[in-house]
């Protein structure tokens, strides 16, 4: 048999978000430790997300020998390459954005059912885009410890 994964999941457009409201928690000993390890690997995971953005403007967008990117007189607008539109460019952007990410958390399980704890009975208010992301994040949390439907 084999262990439970515990896991995190998000969309790669939470992910800046969800970072910067959990650094502004205000957490002690185990849950800070806890939270610090998780927006580390959120940041990790928003690199990867940059990464695979900048490529996907490479396919849809003209780039120079250089790998530069070519803007029309404006400079500002993106050119697009020969027989791509808009329209399949903001799809395809859009999936990225709505792409799920997972943290596995398991390893560490210690201190993030520390921070878990500290955010079930967290004593502040909360109102807000600080509300939604605090939601969203102790519904994963409650999902992966099995507590969530």
């Amino acid at each position: 048999m084999t262990a439970r994964k515990e896991v995190l999941t998000f969309k790669n457009g939470q992910l800046v978000s969800i970072g910067n409201t959990m650094a502004e928690f205000k957490l002690k000993g185990r849950a800070s430790l806890g939270r610090t390890w998780l927006i580390n690997r959120l940041e990790d995971l928003n690199k990867q997300f940059n990464a695979d953005q900048l490529a996907t403007q490479k396919n849809f967008f003209k780039t120079d020998e250089d790998g530069e990117f070519v803007y029309k007189e404006d400079k500002k607008t993106l050119i697009l390459k020969d027989g791509y539109t808009m329209e399949e460019a903001q799809k395809e952007f859009d999936q990225l954005v709505e792409e799920p990410v997972s943290v596995e958390i398991s390893s560490y399980s210690a201190r993030m059912k520390a921070l878990f704890n500290a955010l079930e009975d967290y004593p502040y208010e909360l109102e807000g885009q600080t509300a939604l992301v605090y939601a969203l994040v102790f519904e994963q949390f409650d999902k992966a410890y099995g507590k969530g439907e």
